[in-house]
């Protein structure tokens, strides 16, 4: 049989470019989703009949989404479980509420300052317990939360139960009321999943991911388990103390009686395990989860901790990678079919679904 060389060598070379604009085509779509989502976010006030503690009970919400996507770097991308979380939010939180009340900061520099004060304890933290292994790590975070609860519990300069009224505040020089923390919370969360998106694409994402699948290879192949650890765990605990200074400045009050809790940490595991800890918008659906129970169940607010536990248990069981993979599935298979069709070979591994899956 004749044949002609020159169509059968392009066409491989064809298919090939087929299929990376259809992967274009994708990576287009989720980052027009998730883009369409913040727009949203911002335009619900506009909505009739949205009132100002509704803006700051959203913000709330937020913080929980915040809190969740700092443990989703150690957890989801890392592979270390952290229950002391909920130490680093009372960090962030004592650190924008002090410097407000005694320097008169503005929101700006509060939530830079208490980011930089939880990656600088979280940091010093990691040294410590990155030594430890499995439970013996998660028992030594949740250790470390029961510490910090215990200083500003009975350290005076905390102001213990009675807690610190946090001043009226500004940004760059304008009032903020519950509306403007709102939009503020908005940014936030559109900055740090900006972060992770583009952290778990860098080289330092894929050492991370190394880490948590093959650990021998990837040390083998030169990766410092420690360093990158060390980092992870400072983004981390960074993060959570942003999350933890917005908390403080939209209720204007800390207290131990609130950051002595542990299940604050608990919280805020449930919420990136039962989203997906490894998934872009995981801690986003878990973190709005935990968050909004108490609000729906406000009769039987006993309850959601009970339903908290049992959501947690049957994602363990049947769906191990978070709600937000469920989702995810039925879109990447579709996007399979049409990779396959599109190179017209074996099948190809499509791109992050709809804006729900970080690569991982």
């Amino acid at each position: 049989m004749d044949r002609n060389p020159a169509a059968t060598a392009s066409a491989p070379v064809a298919n090939r470019g087929a299929v990376a604009a259809l992967k274009a085509h994708f990576h287009t779509q989720n980052v027009a989703l998730v883009a369409a989502f913040f727009a949203a976010l911002l335009l619900v006030p506009l909505i009739p009949g949205f009132k100002g503690w509704m803006a700051g009970q959203a913000a709330l919400v937020i913080v929980y989404i915040l809190a969740a996507q700092g443990v989703s770097i150690l957890t989801g991308y890392t592979g270390l479980v952290s229950v002391g979380h909920g130490g680093f939010l009372a960090i962030g939180a004592y650190t924008a509420a002090l410097l407000v009340k005694y320097t008169g900061a503005d929101v700006v520099v509060s939530l830079l300052a208490a980011a930089a004060m939880g990656g600088l304890v979280g940091m010093l933290m990691a040294v410590v317990f990155l030594r430890l292994a499995g439970p013996f790590l998660a028992i030594g975070t949740l250790g470390f939360a029961f510490f910090v609860g215990t200083i500003v519990n009975n350290v005076k300069f905390f102001e213990g139960r009675e807690g610190i009224s946090v001043p009226a505040t500004k940004v760059f020089g304008m009032p903020v009321n519950d509306m403007g923390y709102y939009y503020v919370a908005v940014i936030l969360l559109a900055l740090v999943t900006l972060f992770i998106y583009s952290l778990v694409r860098s080289s330092v994402g894929r050492a991370l991911k190394g880490l948590r699948d093959a650990e021998k290879a990837a040390q083998s192949c030169g990766v410092n388990r420690l360093f990158y650890r060390t980092i992870a765990f400072t983004i981390s605990a960074a993060i959570t103390g942003l999350a933890g200074a917005l908390n403080a400045l939209t209720t204007r009050y800390v207290s131990a009686e609130v950051y002595s809790d542990i299940w604050y940490s608990v919280d805020i595991l449930v919420a990136a395990v039962v989203g997906g800890s490894a998934m872009l918008m995981g801690p986003i659906v878990g973190g709005a989860f935990v968050a909004m129970l108490p609000f729906v169940l406000e009769k039987l607010a006993d309850f959601s901790f009970i339903l908290k536990g049992v959501a947690l248990i049957a994602v363990l069981m049947f769906a191990p990678a978070g709600v937000c993979d469920v989702i995810a599935r039925p879109f990447r298979a579709l996007r399979r079919r049409r990779l396959e069709r599109a190179a017209g070979t074996a099948p190809v591994e499509p791109p992050a679904a709809v804006a729900f899956e970080a690569k991982s």
